[in-house]
């Protein structure tokens, strides 16, 4: 892992915090409302909590107090002496204004991409910002975190377990779809096997809710940040917090049984809003989609923009109108578009914005809707969103079996950057199709090919397969456990 002190202000974000924990200032963590945020913030309190120094955390609410950290949160935080951010901040120049103006410190620990007049904080730590010398600036909010934890560790002199916080780390990575190269790739492997072994009551309950013994890529990916992130996105982000800062395994299965709920509201939610975009997209020609209605629940918009860019190949940004003049929304890219830098030319139409090359959040007047549509259509890109890039292996289904699959386990964790591997099969039979899912979303075949049969799911499909024969499909292969018996599945994609 590289040395903490090469992330710039890092040396004097410690230096001020120690002084701050000497003098027994009072101190908050404000974090963010996905799973990035609420883990990020989670890792911190949890170390304040390890060395015997009472802090506080905030998460800010997205219905009431919008995206980033705005002015609208002074009232929870103007009685501290110090304040640090966690994967949020970079862009609160406002903010950072009104903390100078209160003498109030402020340290913003965050990730993602700064604007050109970065924020006057007392200290940035962040491995996006120039003459930063950390080697890996794709890293998200969470690990920013840990290397902040791990300065103070020096800094502080206290004996704690590094290692312990390595399965949050790895959940966020997952989470916020970083690329699984390099230290995330590492800190991933890693991260997962503290999971395993972990008695920490929330992931004793994950464990006990999802029947599993061991965790893997896709059991964080379709699992447990749907879940955590749920909270954030109908509700509020405490909830979240709450499961993972659970003492018992009684609390954390009741905190966990919230969270369920929630997210099954949030299925029914994003669905209904998925079956509405279509007759809501109001530039259907142009290389980035918006679509718009004024009573979209704005905690799915980013789950739907995801959606919308699987269906229709193209980057997607999805709005609603939050208050009487205002949209606000969430966009999200595809095949390599840098997202994020193509909105800097239509950053004057807009209140705020920010994010990453693959995901963003946005606000904007409404009146300001139709030139800010406008200037997307300017952006001109040389990438052919109708491309598929991916790679599929052409296999016939007699070659799939447990000895087969353990070759592809040795390329683990998939993820962002490290895809599972992708196969085609031909002349499949397809023997019966099923719905299945509360909702009745997915689709569950049986398939054949000559003497072999397999069971087959396809999740969310765009045009779902009927009983036929000569069908092509693609897919990647899982493992299912169930009452100690293990089975090969296809997914279909």
């Amino acid at each position: 892992m590289p040395y903490p002190y090469t992330f710039k202000d890092m040396e004097k974000a410690c230096k001020r915090i120690a002084r701050a924990i000497e003098n027994k200032e009072k101190i908050i963590i404000v974090g963010d409302y996905d799973v990035d945020g609420v883990v990020s913030t989670t890792i911190l309190v949890n170390f304040f909590d390890s060395i015997g120094f009472n802090i506080d955390s905030f998460i800010p609410n997205r219905f009431e107090h919008g995206y980033g950290i705005s002015l609208n949160i002074t009232p929870f935080v103007n009685n501290y002496d110090l304040i640090i951010s966690v994967d949020n901040g970079i862009t609160a120049n406002p903010f950072a204004s009104w903390c100078l103006d209160n003498k109030i410190d402020l340290i913003i620990t965050d990730h993602h991409t700064p604007k050109e007049i970065l924020p006057d904080a007392y200290a940035i730590i962040n491995p996006k910002q120039e003459s930063c010398n950390f080697l890996y600036p794709d890293i998200c909010g969470a690990f920013v975190t840990w290397y902040l934890v791990s300065a103070l560790k020096k800094e502080l002199k206290v004996d704690i377990d590094l290692k312990s916080y390595l399965g949050l780390v790895a959940i966020a990575t997952i989470a916020d779809v970083m690329p699984l190269i390099h230290i995330n790739r590492a800190v991933v492997i890693f991260g997962l096997k503290e999971l395993t072994r972990s008695k920490n009551p929330a992931v004793l309950a994950l464990k006990n809710h999802l029947n599993i013994t061991s965790f893997k890529s896709e059991t964080i990916s379709f699992w447990v940040a749907p879940l955590l992130n749920s909270a954030g996105r109908m509700d509020d982000a405490s909830l979240a917090l709450k499961f993972l800062q659970s003492k018992t395994i009684l609390e954390a299965s009741s905190n966990l049984y919230e969270l369920i709920n929630t997210n099954e509201q949030r299925k029914v939610i994003e669905n209904e809003i998925c079956d509405l975009a279509d007759e809501n997209l109001l530039n259907p020609k142009d290389n980035i989609l918006v679509f718009m209605s004024n009573d979209w629940h704005e905690g799915v918009l980013g789950i739907v923009a995801s959606r919308m860019v699987r269906k229709y190949k193209k980057p997607a940004i999805v709005l609603t109108n939050t208050e009487k003049e205002m949209l606000k929304g969430s966009g999200r890219s595809l095949n390599g578009f840098n997202l994020f830098e193509a909105l800097f030319s239509a950053n004057d139409f807009l209140d705020k914005f920010g994010g990453h090359a693959m995901a963003i959040g946005l606000s904007l007047r409404k009146e300001n809707l139709n030139n800010f549509i406008k200037s997307l259509q300017d952006i001109k890109s040389n990438i052919d969103f109708n491309l598929d890039n991916s790679i599929f292996y052409k296999i016939d289904m007699d070659i799939i079996n447990f000895d087969f699959y353990k070759i592809l386990e040795k390329y683990e964790p998939y993820g962002e950057a490290n895809p599972k591997l992708l196969f085609e099969c031909h002349d499949v039979e397809i023997i019966s199709s099923n719905s299945m899912g509360k909702n009745s979303e997915h689709r569950k075949y049986l398939i054949s090919q000559g003497d072999v049969i397999f069971e087959a799911v396809h999740f969310n499909p765009i045009k779902p397969f009927e009983a036929s024969i000569n069908n092509k499909i693609k897919f990647t292969i899982n493992k299912n456990s169930f009452k100690n018996k293990d089975t090969l599945q296809l997914v279909i994609i």
